[in-house]
């Protein structure tokens, strides 16, 4: 043993003959002979040049000196414990700040309360949410994790797809069963042609549903135009016409009727994506962790079959 370790092993012998009152009741704990305990005393009085024990009848008792070592070292002995269950991957607590980015469509209506259940679990984590339909550079570090829909995870980014994403077309009970029969399908296609519509307006003319509503004819029975899904489906649940959703937003709003479900022009995937420099990064890998499983459990409504 070199002298460091010797050094810290005569100290907790102290610190151990402290606690117990004696020389061998200290023995006994620490598994070693009645004369090792003394001979460690002895040693550490002599390189402290101090005296640590009160010798008594009764037992040892410590000096003034002998009770402010102690006191240190039960401190660095607590702190060690701590260390060593922390690199054992014991009692980790993630802290510190977590950006994420996602979109405004996904962040209200689905992963809102899922971000308050991680916050809860990692009450030391800070999350700043970045809700933007603009894809934001991980690169640039303008967030650190990213939940978008995509039909691949990017070059630049790791992570995995946890779900299909999948939309449909949905009215409202009061206005729109009609249109359905008794299984719940839609009667005729064509039908359609005769509904008002609700649609995205010209600033998101790059979403597939622009597109769609245009190529079947629909778009010039959009009476309602939005520049945000949250909107279009506002509409829907007020009445305004019929339109295409995402389905988890619709297929759990009582006031929604699906008309078609899902529509399988428009199938997606989500992702969970953060910069590879990232992903060993403990509060990032935790977040993770936490919202894969968190919304792999949520999967039937993401595609449509809740």
């Amino acid at each position: 043993m070199n002298v460091q370790g010797e050094y810290w092993r005569d100290l907790r012998t102290v610190l151990a003959v402290a606690n117990a009152g004696s020389l061998s009741a200290a023995a006994r704990e620490l598994g070693i002979s009645h004369p090792t305990v003394f001979r460690h005393v002895n040693q550490i009085e002599k390189k402290l040049e101090v005296k640590l024990f009160e010798r008594n009848r009764d037992g040892y008792s410590l000096t003034p000196a002998g009770e402010a070592i102690t006191g240190l070292v039960q401190t660095f002995d607590r702190d060690l414990v701590v260390l060593e269950r922390q690199l054992l991957g014991e009692e980790i607590q993630p802290r510190g700040l977590v950006r994420i980015t996602t979109t405004d469509t996904l962040l209200i209506n689905f992963l809102s309360p899922i971000l308050t259940d991680l916050q809860k679990c990692y009450p030391d984590i800070e999350l700043e949410i970045n809700c933007s339909n603009e894809l934001v550079n991980l690169n640039r570090r303008d967030a650190e994790i990213a939940i978008r829909p995509s039909k691949a995870s990017p070059d630049n980014m790791v992570g995995r797809k946890i779900s299909n994403l999948n939309v449909g077309l949905y009215g409202t009970v009061k206005e729109h069963s009609h249109l359905v029969d008794d299984t719940g399908e839609l009667k005729d296609f064509s039908l359609l042609k005769e509904q008002n519509w609700v649609g995205p307006d010209e600033s998101l003319a790059h979403l597939p549903i622009y597109k769609w509503l245009q190529e079947h004819g629909f778009y010039p029975r959009v009476r309602t135009r939005h520049n945000s899904l949250l909107a279009v489906a506002d509409a829907v649940r007020n009445g305004a016409g019929v339109a295409v959703l995402p389905c988890f937003i619709a297929s759990e709003d009582t006031r929604l009727l699906a008309l078609k479900s899902p529509l399988t022009e428009f199938d997606n995937e989500l992702w969970l994506l953060t910069h590879p420099d990232l992903r060993n990064v403990g509060r990032i890998r935790a977040c993770m962790d936490f919202l894969g499983k968190a919304i792999s459990e949520k999967r039937p409504l993401l595609e449509g079959r809740a």
